[in-house]
């Protein structure tokens, strides 16, 4: 049986990332977003660029839930919103459509898009400090925040302008005060990673913070050094560099623990 596994681990590396391919991880991100608790019903959205395509994206049908998300059942959009194929009839979340689009547009370096209403996050969301750089979670995170004030629903294009404009040229994530979180990655893996560090950050110093003692806060100078490690960490561990394909161990291992649960989110 380990030699099998490791077969299809071996298979996987050398897979050619697709339309389909795009599809099978991004309903495991569904899946694993419902194992976690943090779909809220339904009101969380997650997309991603359909390979070697401009102006094409993959998201969720409105309303499903999420641990019954299929591949199949992911709905390809343009950025006019437009559903690409067979899938006239279905509704899309329009605050996600808006939102995605706006920040694909405005940013082609960034292929998934992640946005949740995580409890921790959610709470870190309405405190003016913002996250606090107290652990190894929040650190990894130095430099690649940014904010954006409450504003109602994101239900037009001027909303979703803004929120592009505030995750800027550079940022990978986004608090947006009084109401969420927003992760982006250039891959798949990149995306989720940074959605569990996130909320793993979050609850850490809500859960330091509500001791009432006093926070201790390492230097800017470890800070930045520990981000910069962080970095040089994941590019060692990068043996397949590429801007698609998954390499993350801790989403891998997660992809895993899918197939043995319920691997009917590749179908």
């Amino acid at each position: 049986m380990n030699q099998l596994n490791h077969t299809i681990d071996a298979q996987r590396q050398f897979e050619i990332f697709d339309e389909s391919q795009a599809r099978i991880y991004l309903a495991a991100v569904y899946r694993l977003i419902d194992f976690f608790g943090w779909a809220d019903l339904t009101l969380t959205h997650a997309s991603t660029r359909v390979p070697n395509s401009d102006c094409h994206f993959l998201i969720n049908p409105f309303g499903i839930k999420f641990n019954q998300i299929k591949a199949s059942d992911l709905v390809k959009l343009d950025f006019e919103s437009n559903i690409i194929g067979n899938n006239n009839q279905i509704t899309i979340n329009p605050t996600g459509f808006i939102q995605h689009s706006s920040i694909y547009k405005s940013r082609p370096d960034i292929n998934t898009i992640i946005h949740a209403h995580t409890p921790y996050g959610v709470a870190l969301s309405t405190l003016d400090s913002g996250l606090l750089y107290i652990d190894q979670a929040a650190m990894v995170f130095y430099d690649k925040i940014a904010y954006h004030d409450y504003d109602g629903l994101a239900v037009d294009h001027q909303e979703g302008k803004r929120i592009a404009e505030a995750l800027g040229k550079d940022k990978l994530c986004l608090i947006q005060r009084n109401h969420g979180i927003t992760v982006c990655g250039q891959k798949i893996d990149d995306a989720f990673i940074y959605l569990y560090m996130l909320e793993f950050a979050c609850r850490t110093q809500i859960l330091a913070m509500s001791t009432g003692a006093k926070l201790i806060q390492p230097s800017s100078e470890i800070v930045s050094s520990f981000s910069k490690q962080i970095d040089q960490f994941k590019q060692k561990l990068d043996v397949n560099p590429s801007t698609k394909k998954i390499n993350s161990f801790g989403f891998k291992a997660l992809i895993n623990k899918l197939d043995r649960l319920d691997p009917s989110y590749r179908d």
